[in-house]
């Protein structure tokens, strides 16, 4: 009875074991190509993604260029110049007496 148990559980082995290291190999080698396409689709994206963020710099670059706004600024006041009623008139403000005496005492 233990010759026969013995001799059953032998042959289990004998044929399991490598059917089970044959089973990870292909099991391995099919979860590897998955996840190297995976990479691939990943990588692709970010590619396109960083194209996709350069022109969108490329394009607020552009678009907030002097030339760019002085041209939206003609077609919405319907051609008038940017500088026919506007001034710009700059102020020089005194200096402070409190930061003079600080800085004469030192």
């Amino acid at each position: 009875m233990k010759n026969s148990f013995f001799t059953l559980l032998r042959a289990i082995l004998t044929i399991s074991i490598p059917i089970l290291i044959l089973y990870f190999l292909v099991w391995q080698s099919i979860s590897f190509a998955n996840l190297s396409r995976e990479v691939k689709k990943l990588s692709q994206k970010k590619e396109d993604l960083y194209k996709k963020n350069h022109d969108l710099k490329s394009r607020i670059a552009s678009s907030s260029s002097i030339e760019r706004i002085d041209t939206l600024y003609k077609k919405t006041n319907k051609q008038t110049s940017i500088y026919s009623g506007n001034k710009i008139i700059t102020l020089t403000l005194p200096k402070d007496k409190f930061s003079e005496n600080k800085n004469s005492s030192k």
